[in-house]
């Protein structure tokens, strides 16, 4: 489902973020 994957993308953006700080 592309919704499903654009939550899985978001998710993973803001897990870089958070790694990123």
């Amino acid at each position: 489902m592309f919704f499903s994957a654009a939550l899985r993308a978001r998710a993973a953006i803001l897990t870089a973020q958070w790694r990123g700080i």
